[in-house]
């Protein structure tokens, strides 16, 4: 553990300090958050290679305050604020970091957040030993959005024994629907959950 002494600098060619001004006035402020960024994603992908929510620690993990991101939602920047009982709640800060060439918020992104919420959602109703995977996955696109805190929720709509179908509704905090999304899952037992 670092101690208060200890200093790390970062030394920039003229170059690489001028890119920078050019986007901020602080570039000792933006490159020190691009190095935290960059921990909490080795944190994330961490958790993830000790087994993430596979394994029981990261089950109770799950239902715990604060939900750990996963790699993907460090990379993409949404939170998983609830899960339990086939449901699940993301929020998400949609930016200009996100958006496509035209300005708006990404496609992919949306559908990314979505199919998360959806597969947390799932992922609470398996047993221990068990994993999943997606079978296949529907987005229908109902608004643009250029900024500000979307809300995807999942939910499973039926669980069987090996297949599930899961849906998701990412809405703005004003509560319009910016997307529905659906998915098929398909539950992974012994060496198929394990990743063999």
């Amino acid at each position: 553990m670092a101690t208060d002494e200890e200093i790390v600098e970062v030394t920039l060619s003229a170059d690489e300090y001028d890119r920078l001004r050019d986007v901020t006035d602080d570039p000792a402020a933006m490159v020190r958050e691009a190095t935290l960024g960059r921990v909490k994603l080795e944190e994330a992908i961490a958790f993830t290679r000790d087994g993430g929510f596979r394994e029981s620690m990261g089950r109770e993990r799950m239902t715990g305050e604060p939900i750990p991101r996963p790699p993907v939602g460090e990379l993409v920047g949404f939170d998983v604020e609830a899960v339990a009982d086939g449901e699940s709640r993301l929020t998400f800060e949609a930016g200009p970091e996100h958006a496509n060439p035209m300005g708006t918020l990404h496609g992919g992104i949306v559908c990314d957040v979505g199919d998360a919420a959806m597969g947390t959602a799932y992922a609470s109703t398996l047993e221990e030993d068990e994993s999943f995977t997606t079978l296949e996955l529907s987005v229908n696109y109902l608004r643009p959005v250029w900024s500000g805190r979307l809300e995807a929720v999942g939910r499973v709509v039926e669980r069987g024994s090996t297949i599930g179908f899961v849906e998701c509704d990412v809405t703005t905090e004003e509560g319009k629907r910016v997307a529905r999304l659906s998915s098929t899952c398909m539950t992974l037992r012994e060496d198929r959950a394990a990743g063999r």
